[in-house]
């Protein structure tokens, strides 16, 4: 992909950060000595053994206790970035990968079938991972689409920055692409013409 001049890749990536931060669940945790099975009786008298003295087998500072300060599955990774903030950073990115979107008149499938599906990106010189935006839902193309690796697609009312996180080919249709780039398809000014001096 190119970087066109000017691109905040500042918020860009703090979007994508928010993007998965949002998307992580809490599943690491450890336990502390209150969740720790075993503990409940005092290991040795507390005078006269000559040892230090102890309450617990399940101390953080034995081998085998509790945890402190350790991961819990309580915790939060929710990012809340602004909505301007967003909708700035998906165009920032859509910028950045207008040169390299491959166009088509239409995404529609008549029927449900996978290998239609992969002939229509092999036509279109699609390798791999792709991200195939329509101006509304398909269900035929969704399903059909289902069993390609790394194929995933999305309408251009529901495309957010997460759509962008890993690298692929972007295909969307002509109609979408006139909406998320109405500049490109104005037709260049042409220039005046400048009128010639009248020779006596």
């Amino acid at each position: 992909m190119t970087k066109p001049k000017g691109a905040n890749s500042a918020l860009i990536k703090q979007a994508v950060l928010a993007k998965l931060a949002n998307k992580r669940a809490a599943t690491s945790a450890v336990k502390t000595r209150g969740q720790v099975s075993g503990g409940g009786r005092k290991p040795w008298r507390q005078k006269g053994t000559g040892r230090a003295r102890a309450g617990s087998s399940r101390s953080p500072i034995w081998v085998g206790g509790g945890k402190v300060f350790g991961p819990t599955k309580e915790r939060n990774y929710k990012t809340r970035l602004p909505q301007k903030m967003q909708r700035r950073a998906l165009t920032e990115i859509l910028n950045t990968i207008k040169n390299d979107v491959k166009t088509v008149s239409s995404l529609a499938m008549k029927e449900i079938k996978t290998k239609a599906a992969a002939e229509m990106l092999r036509k279109l010189q699609v390798n791999g991972a792709a991200l195939l935006i329509t101006e509304k839902i398909q269900p035929e193309l969704l399903l059909s689409t289902n069993n390609l690796p790394n194929v995933s697609v999305t309408t251009v009312e529901n495309l957010s920055i997460g759509d962008f996180v890993s690298e692929r080919s972007v295909v969307m249709e002509q109609k979408v692409f006139d909406k998320l780039f109405p500049e490109a398809k104005k037709a260049p000014a042409k220039p005046k013409a400048t009128k010639k001096a009248e020779t006596k």
